[in-house]
């Protein structure tokens, strides 16, 4: 599916730098929220920030698999393969949330707006896929121009 961009939580980026967050070597989850759900990239750092996260049915988490994190020159993207809600699911969400499961409080990482035309993102007894951008994974780290 098409999604905007990736937008890292600014709690993320400070774990990144402090080593609280190890892309390379934690386990990282997936989750599924309504357009109910205001992102705040500002204030949001831990799981328990999220609020309007789909419930019951054919929901459920999902950990990422395939996750890389690669250098080429200065740049460094993070990426994992599409994260997969199912093949055969009804389901309806307006945010891809990618959150740290290893870390203590489940740190958030980031979130992708799954219609940036302003509607939601759905489902019906299909499959529910997200993939990361095939170029820059789900974010690049770079020097700054």
């Amino acid at each position: 599916m098409a999604a905007g961009s990736f937008t890292l939580y600014g709690a993320a980026i400070e774990g990144i730098a402090r080593g609280l967050i190890d892309l390379d070597g934690h386990s990282f989850k997936g989750l599924l929220a309504t357009s109910s759900y205001t992102p705040n990239a500002a204030t949001h750092d831990e799981l328990a920030d999220i609020t309007n996260e789909l419930a019951g049915g054919d929901y459920a988490r999902v950990t990422l698999t395939g996750v890389a994190v690669t250098r080429s020159g200065t740049t460094v993207k993070f990426t994992s393969d599409p994260v997969d809600f199912g093949a055969d699911v009804t389901l309806t969400a307006k945010y891809l949330v990618l959150y740290d499961d290893t870390h203590a409080a489940d740190a958030l990482l980031g979130y992708v707006d799954l219609n940036t035309g302003g509607g939601s993102a759905s489902s019906t007894d299909g499959p529910f896929e997200v993939s990361p951008d095939g170029t820059n994974g789900w974010f690049t780290m770079a020097p700054a121009a």
